[in-house]
């Protein structure tokens, strides 16, 4: 039998074509940031500092380089940011007089904010326990696994079809900073053929199949389901590379407005010179003219540019991006040690790193 996908009407799926560069399909994740971390270590060399970056964004805790608090980060935002913040309340996973779900409630009331809303840990990557929340109920699961003193962000859900990463740079000496990159983001997803069951199509794929057990586990109810011609089904929520999230270089639609404002936004935020806002908005013209987006997330010196990630993108266009991205941030690191700011000593990087391991394994399930 023959399946001839259809055109799906959905807005913001990716455009057709390769999804994934063909070294993503080939080279594992570990063998790929080899060469990344010989570059990183030539210029530690240069710069006589491994953990240089550090110094980068000396108002984020290790300048956002590992293992930093989310909300510290978000805490630093000015006028502008925060009018297009995502409202989020923290919470501290103690046990006292009150319940945790009551504790999450109120401090939900207190931020504003109503079910559904996204948990998600204050120090984590790559979508590590990012879960929709629905009900009281989901939420005193979320916290029943939560080890004592960890601290957890519950953000309203921004109900925008779009996402991008947005990276912008600053040196120091200049007054002004600019976008360098910009990635539309899409879920982990495959598309239907009328034929096959979502089973089978996460298998045929090679990017996806490793993550095959994870996608099951979440939505099994629609595991062994036949979505239909050019149906777009979304394996997971969370976006990550790690899931085989897609995306798709947009620096070419970065607008003089975005630009302004993405700057402005950044020169609010004390001495924050390098890093990666996460949003979402309604439509590509909404966010031409710098209009209805929201800020989910703010990454520092750690964050990675996505535009290389994009179907198409070879191998060397990826390392030549690292290299000159590895390059802004160290000599961002050395101008701002020059002016007194101190980077994180290797045995507290080594501490951070620790810390958002440890943690790392006892975040729920991402949904």
């Amino acid at each position: 039998m023959t399946c001839t996908p259809k055109a799906a009407s959905l807005q913001f799926r990716p455009p057709e074509g390769e999804r994934y560069p063909a070294f993503k399909r080939h080279i594992p994740e570990r063998l790929f940031y080899v060469v990344p971390a010989l570059m990183w270590l030539a210029l530690a060399i240069r710069y006589r500092s491994l953990t240089l970056p550090s110094a980068a964004n000396p108002a984020m805790e290790a300048g956002g380089l590992w293992g930093e608090s989310k909300s510290q980060g978000l805490d630093l935002f000015g006028p502008q940011g925060r009018a297009r913040l995502a409202r989020f309340a923290r919470l501290r996973c103690d046990t006292g007089a009150d319940t945790p779900v009551d504790c999450a409630l109120a401090a939900m009331a207190e931020a504003g904010l109503d079910f559904p809303v996204v948990a998600k840990p204050d120090r984590g990557y790559q979508g590590w326990g990012v879960r929709l929340i629905q009900r009281a109920e989901d939420l005193a699961d979320y916290l029943a696994v939560q080890p004592p003193g960890t601290m957890i962000l519950l953000q309203e859900l921004v109900d925008l079809p779009g996402e991008a990463g947005i990276f912008y740079l600053r040196h120091p000496d200049q007054v002004r900073g600019r976008i360098v990159s910009m990635a539309f983001v899409y879920p982990p997803h495959v598309i239907g053929d009328g034929c096959r069951s979502v089973a089978e199509l996460v298998r045929a794929d090679k990017v996806l199949r490793p993550n095959g057990a994870i996608y099951r586990d979440r939505h099994p109810e629609s595991w062994e389901t036949v979505p239909g011609p050019g149906a777009f089904h979304v394996l997971t929520n969370a976006r990550s590379a790690r899931l085989g999230a897609v995306y798709r270089d947009a620096q070419s639609l970065v607008t003089p407005q975005l630009e302004a404002l993405i700057d402005e936004i950044s020169r609010e935020i004390p001495d924050f010179h390098f890093g990666r806002f996460d949003i979402r908005f309604r439509s590509v013209e909404d966010l031409g003219a710098a209009s209805d987006f929201r800020i989910l997330e703010l990454n520092g010196a750690g964050a990675e540019m996505l535009h290389f990630w994009a179907g198409g993108s070879t191998l060397r266009q990826a390392y030549r991006a690292l290299w000159r991205q590895y390059r802004w941030l160290f000599a961002i690191g050395d101008v701002m040690r020059k002016r007194g700011a101190r980077p994180v000593g290797l045995s507290g990087m080594i501490r951070l790193q620790r810390q958002q391991e440890a943690l790392r394994r006892v975040y729920p399930q991402s949904s």
